[in-house]
């Protein structure tokens, strides 16, 4: 009997499914048509293990906005590591300081306070928390197919069939449908506290607020006294072409949740900006929420610097054009293959590919895979296929995206219609 010769890849999924999860692994084998495990990135690009290249459209949500392994980022962390560590999140910092100051002032006036956390469903947390400290009321209004990560409120507002394993959730979250301002109005009274929502929905299938839509929200929460609460931790720091999102509809909020590229692709660190309302209460409870790994000196030093080159006006406009060259090449997709790709949403590198329906979504996001490409559907609209590249890509990456886009595209509707012609001969 033979010796069984296994790849480095198959090798990390042997272990992974006996000592972290069997379902893990059939869940990336599922999403990605392979059994995909990372490897050394430098920039757009992600090896595997095996040492098959891709380019990354996925950015791990927007932890590498900045690209992976970016060099200013590591010598930062590499220098910060030899006079200081964690901190002690008790106690008070400079450094944390420092870095609050920066984000207030690369904020809108108004955003001038902040509090750190590591993830960002735990500034979401934050957000909600001091929401109801703030105005003394239990109410959260929250949007359909919305995601603000997997722990207490954020969890909460997760579309039913994905809560419905974990029993009672905190209790007093309603959530009505994104972009209905006659449903916002149904339902925002004088006894709800804050309304959540992301800027752009992002596994939601990149879903842009309609016209109007956030300056309505505005109003009515002005209108009862509730807070409005931006998630971006998806769509911020970049990501649409402006360092907030938000910017785009000149609506501020009270309270903004930002977080994965903050950490400039090497360290967790979040973040949950608020308004002068809310530090009344801060300043009464200034222990609302202790964290332990919270504004960590290191993330803080890191978040500095991510914070410089986020907001750097060259970046942003690299953004904008490197959006408007993709969408030209989504435009010729859709005119080559009308019944695969139907059309597409973007704002700045915050991108869809309309599909027919969720099957096709999945032949499209293996192809994808297969023709080097790291790019899933959208959880919640699986029949949109997300790129989401760090915002550092260039034009010659951005046409080398779009051939391996088009070969994608070519195979999965090659063998949709030799399925269907199959489907028709054999008369069902």
């Amino acid at each position: 009997m033979g010796i069984e010769m296994l790849t480095p890849s198959q090798t990390a999924c042997k272990m992974t499914a006996a000592h972290i999860s069997e379902g893990r692994v059939k869940a990336m084998q599922a999403t990605a048509g392979v059994g995909l495990v990372q490897g050394p990135a430098h920039g757009v690009t992600l090896s595997d293990l095996d040492g098959n290249t891709y380019i990354d459209c996925r950015s791990a949500g927007g932890v590498f906005n900045l690209g992976h392994t970016r060099a200013q980022i590591a010598e930062v962390l590499a220098k910060a590591v030899q006079d200081t560590d964690m901190g002690d999140w008790m106690l008070l910092s400079g450094i944390r300081a420092i870095t609050a100051k920066k984000l207030a002032s690369l904020a809108p006036e108004g955003l001038d306070h902040v509090q750190f956390g590591v993830t960002g469903s735990e500034a979401v947390e934050v957000a909600c928390k001091l929401a109801r400290g703030t105005t003394g009321r239990e109410k959260l209004v929250a949007m359909t197919n919305a995601y603000h990560g997997f722990s207490g409120f954020a969890l909460a507002t997760a579309p039913e069939d994905l809560i419905a394993p974990y029993g009672p959730l905190t209790p007093g979250i309603v959530a009505i449908p994104h972009g209905d301002l006659a449903a916002a109005e149904s339902m925002i009274d004088d006894e709800t506290a804050a309304v959540l929502l992301e800027t752009v929905q992002g596994s939601g299938g990149v879903v842009l607020p309609p016209e109007g839509y956030l300056a309505g929200l505005r109003a009515l929460c002005d209108r009862h006294g509730a807070l409005l609460i931006f998630d971006e931790v998806q769509a911020g720091l970049g990501r649409t072409g402006k360092l907030f999102s938000f910017e785009h509809w000149g609506v501020v909020p009270d309270m903004v949740v930002i977080g994965k590229a903050l950490g400039g692709g090497y360290y967790p660190i979040s973040a949950c900006l608020y308004s002068a309302r809310v530090l009344d209460f801060v300043n009464v409870r200034p222990l609302a929420h202790p964290s332990t790994f919270s504004g960590s000196e290191l993330g803080c030093m890191v978040a500095q610097k991510a914070l410089d080159l986020l907001s750097d006006p060259a970046l942003l406009a690299n953004v904008e054009a490197m959006g408007a060259r993709l969408a030209r090449g989504y435009g010729t997709l859709q005119a080559a293959f009308p019944d695969f790709v139907l059309g597409h949403r973007q704002i700045g590198l915050f991108t869809g590919l309309d599909t027919p329906d969720a099957e096709t979504g999945k032949a499209l996001r293996h192809a994808a895979v297969r023709a080097g490409l790291i790019a899933f559907t959208a959880p919640f609209q699986p029949q949109v296929l997300q790129i989401w590249p760090p915002l550092v890509i260039t034009k010659d990456e951005i046409d080398e995206l779009l051939l391996r886009l088009t070969h994608a595209v070519r195979e999965a509707a090659d063998s949709f219609n030799d399925t269907n012609t199959q489907t028709r001969a054999n008369g069902t």
